[in-house]
């Protein structure tokens, strides 16, 4: 058995327990990824890997470790290994000073929150590479019924090919090749660490064809799937990378406003796009439960308007982080999508 299967082995109910976090009702604890205080991150022991529902978060122990460690994910496997492994022996894979893990000390819910201009994630340029080397063979897969009943629905939505085009939205033509092509191509290891590949070695958009990237001054830094048309009840509506945090989509429209604009903060990328279709400069959350406190300091500048969907989910996430930004001095409003429509998308793509 190779060091990463091992390393995945090691039982996530008792890293989870060395770190100090309090395990509750249902394997539940505080996710340590983003700001609450009832506890929505499930540990799967059956699986070894947990899921959050409240971000989204997921993946398996090394992710976990990784996250709340603030380490890559190669560097958090030998860490892990250095602490559970008795036969691991790090001279051979010539690693530095790996220390013992500690408690974070995060013993109580309320406590268990990330503090302001925090960054839980590192930017890597290889990510990077292999999410446009994916876009480039998929943009080049010829265009058959996938691809034309994609763009279909899309179109139906009211975007525009200059719109489509713009955000440079593409789609998996051809799942099998694309992921014959990264496999070749890459490591592994590499792949399931950028978030495209699960445990299993397989490319995770299977079933989501729609692929959006998310772009911050001209590399991916994120890529969200979505399926075609309306999810059944077997398949989620969205796929977001393994174990990756979300960024903010759209987020470069932040360095051309001037301070003091009106900035529109969307849950969702297609309502996003279809603000800025309209003229009005948006960025999207990916979902409601995804805020980052390490984003506010980009949203000082500017005035922000909450424009999120029609449901009660939208507009309590709007109220909260409305307390949230007024904490830092960040002026907010909100804009209630009309009665009738389900999300800023629906709206704009309906109305007469």
């Amino acid at each position: 058995m190779d060091l990463l299967a091992q390393t995945r082995g090691i039982s996530i109910l008792r890293v989870v327990s060395d770190l100090g976090y309090v395990l509750h009702e249902n394997r539940k604890i505080v996710c340590p990824f983003h700001t609450e205080k009832t506890p929505s991150l499930v540990v799967y022991p059956q699986t070894n890997s947990y899921h959050c529902f409240g971000c989204g978060r997921h993946g398996d122990v090394i992710h976990f470790y990784a996250g709340v460690s603030r380490l890559e994910y190669t560097a958090a496997m030998h860490q892990l290994a250095f602490n559970y492994l008795p036969d691991y022996k790090p001279e051979l894979y010539k690693r530095g000073k790996l220390e013992k893990i500690q408690k974070t000390g995060l013993s109580r819910p309320e406590k268990v929150t990330l503090p302001a201009d925090t960054k839980t994630y590192e930017y890597k340029p290889l990510h990077s590479d292999i999410y446009e080397d994916f876009r480039r063979i998929c943009e080049l897969q010829p265009s058959n019924a996938v691809r034309d009943e994609a763009w279909q629905y899309l179109t139906g939505r009211g975007f525009s090919e200059a719109t489509l085009r713009k955000f440079r939205i593409f789609t998996v033509n051809d799942y099998h090749a694309a992921q014959a092509y990264l496999r070749n191509t890459y490591a592994l290891l590499d792949l399931q660490e950028a978030g495209l590949f699960n445990e299993k070695g397989n490319l995770i958009f299977y079933r989501h064809s729609i692929l959006i990237p998310y772009y911050r001054r001209g590399r991916i830094l994120f890529l969200q799937g979505r399926v075609i048309g309306n999810p059944t009840d077997t398949v989620s509506r969205y796929q977001f990378l393994s174990g990756v945090p979300v960024e903010l989509f759209n987020a470069d429209v932040m360095d051309i406003l001037k301070t003091g604009q009106t900035l529109y903060l969307t849950e969702g990328a297609f309502d996003c796009m279809t603000l800025m279709q309209e003229g009005m400069p948006a960025v999207s959350l990916g979902s409601a439960t995804m805020f980052k406190r390490e984003w506010m300091k980009q949203f000082r500048r500017f005035e922000i308007c909450f424009y999120f969907d029609n449901d009660a989910a939208g507009q309590k996430a709007a109220r909260e982080y409305g307390e949230v930004f007024g904490q830092y001095g960040v002026s907010t409003r909100v804009k209630t999508v009309k009665e009738g429509y389900k999300d800023v998308n629906d709206y704009f793509s309906k109305r007469e």
